[in-house]
């Protein structure tokens, strides 16, 4: 393979993985904990947007219980955002999506 095509590769594939991540930042996963008592939504960077309490949640006399629940969903949008993160460049870029999808 000459150089040239190589180049011309590593730019689609480079522009691909702009373009995925662009619509990474635009969609939504939603962790939760505690079924349902706590959801923490992030979008598809992990980069936390909100968070929904239910009000059987809040226990004045137990706040580690709420903040146990809290950390939950957050590790769980987060890994959920990182697994769509990969879905993604996989999907759009192949085999090389996966090792692009680590680096962001």
């Amino acid at each position: 393979m000459n150089i040239q095509k190589l180049m011309k590769e590593a730019q689609k594939a480079q522009r691909k993985a702009a373009e995925v991540q662009e619509r990474l930042g635009q969609m939504t996963v939603v962790g939760s904990a505690g079924g349902g008592l706590v959801e923490v939504t992030s979008n598809g960077h992990g980069q936390i947007q909100a968070v929904k309490l239910k009000p059987e949640a809040l226990d004045k006399d137990d706040l580690e219980a709420l903040e146990d629940l809290l950390l939950v969903a957050i590790q769980d949008a987060q890994k959920k955002a990182h697994d769509l993160s990969e879905k993604e460049m996989s999907r759009e870029l192949g085999g090389i999506g996966s090792m692009l999808g680590n680096m962001f």
